[in-house]
């Protein structure tokens, strides 16, 4: 029978452990990777919004594309107004080329459903926060916010923006003019809005790669489907048709959301690319509240 053997294993000494200042300095080396590294992740997880919200822009365009070719070349109008119950917007008249699965009677009540919302139309960076129990605004659900807005004719009631249905389309040689969202008000056709609605032919645009088409405009009343804000006059300016709204208690979200896209704005142009810029690189000769550059339909400005 073999005999066993017994070793005797020697405790460890208080020596051989961790001291509490080993462990602060531990710690602190730790803390200060992490503050390290936190902003590089923050900045990373910025640039792939900003990628993955010119990828939903891209898609739009080309809804917008195929919309102009199946129209004679006419583009959508911004929107058409009738009552706060009976609207047409943009992207609900491109909504079945972007993959809108609703059914119809769904599509001009103002609000599209959230269910059938596409999700292409809010930028993964426009994460303000809609709460269901804020008396004024709890029906703005989150889920149909829409990020987006056309360039649009200009600034003035009236002649600019919602003009009169039965009126023509404004002259965009007209000085001051912006770009091709026409905003309709009017009866419509049996009280709803009319889904013929004139709009402007594409070869109106005589620099596509130089004049925006759709800009991020985050506002909290900017949801599928509704006429307003569904259209933007530039990019500074005191009210809700402006990308920053300078005043503190703005329904305009720029401000906040500008700096998630580190300080720029991704555009749309007329040719369906799309640019993340400044504010300041869009107005050419202009200004950031009398815009032109790539605002306008004119050539070199």
């Amino acid at each position: 029978m073999k005999s066993k053997t017994f070793r005797c294993v020697r405790p460890a000494t208080l020596g051989s452990a961790f001291t509490l200042i080993e462990l602060l300095v531990v710690i602190a080396i730790i803390a200060i990777l992490a503050a390290l590294l936190l902003p590089a992740l923050a900045s990373a997880k910025s640039r792939a919004w900003r990628v993955q919200c010119a990828s939903q822009q891209r898609q739009l365009g080309l809804g917008f594309a195929m919309f102009a070719s199946d129209m004679q070349d006419q583009l959508p109008a911004a929107s058409y107004y009738v009552n706060d119950y009976r609207q047409l917007a943009w992207d609900t008249w491109i909504y079945r080329y972007i993959g809108g699965t609703g059914p119809d009677n769904v599509l001009n009540i103002a609000l599209v459903p959230t269910l059938y919302a596409p999700k292409i139309e809010k930028c993964p960076a426009d994460r303000m926060p809609t709460l269901e129990s804020d008396p004024l605004w709890g029906w703005v659900d989150y889920g149909l916010r829409r990020t987006y807005a056309m360039n649009s004719v200009g600034p003035d009631w009236g002649t600019e923006s919602w003009v009169d249905a039965s009126q023509p389309l404004p002259d965009l040689g007209v000085p001051g003019r912006h770009g091709l969202g026409i905003s309709w008000t009017g009866p419509g056709v049996g009280g709803f809005p009319d889904p013929d609605a004139k709009g402007y032919k594409v070869s109106v645009v005589k620099d596509p790669a130089g004049t925006i088409l759709l800009v991020e405009q985050p506002n909290i009343q900017n949801v599928v489907g509704n006429a307003w804000p569904a259209f933007c006059n530039g990019p500074y300016g005191s009210g809700d048709l402006y990308q920053l709204d300078p005043a503190p208690d703005a329904k305009n979200f720029g401000n906040n959301q500008y700096g998630l896209h580190g300080k720029r704005f991704n555009y749309l142009f007329h040719d369906y690319h799309v640019q993340a810029l400044k504010i300041e690189q869009t107005v050419g000769r202009g200004t950031l509240s009398n815009p032109k550059g790539g605002w306008t339909v004119a050539v070199g400005d």
